[in-house]
């Protein structure tokens, strides 16, 4: 079972090839740490027609599947500097190949929706993004692609399984721009 802490979104490649683009968030009170639905680092977004960062996927219910390309954020919870600049920025992974250990995702998740989904078993399988529950919050995170039944975007595959990384699921991003 994953856990939220501090850091939950850490390289394991170089980051220096990795395109990060800062983007306003469509809701600024997200990045006030106090507030119940705060970003957290490794959630996955999306842009709104206003070309403003939103959840990748609705974080009422649990199993909300995500019919989007989505990006991980990459900052970390109350940043002061992300709180500071002009538009509430918050930077997120746009562009590049890279490896990261995540404590967002849920392995066990079977999300239906938009497809048929899996839970997380092995090395290489697709992941893909939805709402997940972890500690009585939901955040968006990765959970199991269903393969070719499933219709949601596959976001990455799974390099190492969090039973051999301390909790935390390894993978790579799955598409490229």
């Amino acid at each position: 079972m994953s856990t939220i802490l501090r850091v939950n979104f850490e390289p394991v490649s170089d980051i220096l090839p990795i395109q990060r683009r800062d983007f306003s968030l469509f809701d600024p009170t997200q990045a006030d740490p106090l507030n119940a639905t705060a970003l957290v680092d490794g959630e996955w977004m999306t842009l709104n027609t206003a070309y403003q960062l939103v959840r990748a996927s609705t974080i009422g219910s649990v199993g909300n599947g995500a019919t989007v390309k989505s990006f991980p954020l990459f900052a970390e919870r109350g940043r002061y500097d992300v709180r500071a600049n002009s538009g509430t920025k918050m930077p997120i992974l746009w562009r590049g190949e890279y490896e990261f250990d995540t404590r967002v995702y849920d392995a066990t998740a079977v999300v239906t929706s938009p497809g048929t989904g899996a839970a997380i078993t092995t090395v290489m399988q697709g992941l893909k993004v939805a709402t997940i529950a972890i500690g009585g919050r939901n955040y968006t995170g990765l959970v199991g692609h269903g393969g070719s039944s499933d219709a949601s975007p596959v976001v990455g595959y799974v390099t190492r399984l969090p039973a051999n990384n301390g909790g935390k699921l390894r993978f790579i991003n799955g598409w490229r721009v």
